[in-house]
């Protein structure tokens, strides 16, 4: 596979995460977050000296600036989730806490 092939993968799989974060399929995401880390680690090791093609360069600038958008995006999601995971954790903590209160432990 061509280094441009695999910057195309990370960009289908990035598409792929920001479609899970979207329908809070977190389970999922982190699936393909690991598949995308592999596909990435892949380029640095394809594409260790910049191409002298402008074309292919260019290909490659626009896939980089499309999946840093979606990444933004992607973490904006889950920062958002992760406030909403936190509530419930401290909701159930302190519910725990009263219920070790009055129930004399």
């Amino acid at each position: 596979m061509s280094a441009l092939h695999t910057y195309e993968a990370a960009l289908e799989l990035t598409e792929r995460m920001l479609a899970c974060a979207r329908s809070a399929q977190w389970d999922q995401l982190v699936e393909l977050e690991k598949a995308r880390g592999e596909v990435l680690a892949a380029i640095g090791r394809q594409d260790r000296e910049p191409g002298r093609d402008p074309v292919a360069r260019e290909r490659k600038r626009r896939i980089l600036e499309r999946m840093i958008g979606f990444d933004e995006e992607i973490t904006t999601l889950t920062q958002d989730w992760m406030a909403e995971l936190r509530q419930v954790l401290v909701s159930v903590d302190t519910s725990h806490r009263l219920q070790r209160t009055y129930s004399g432990r």
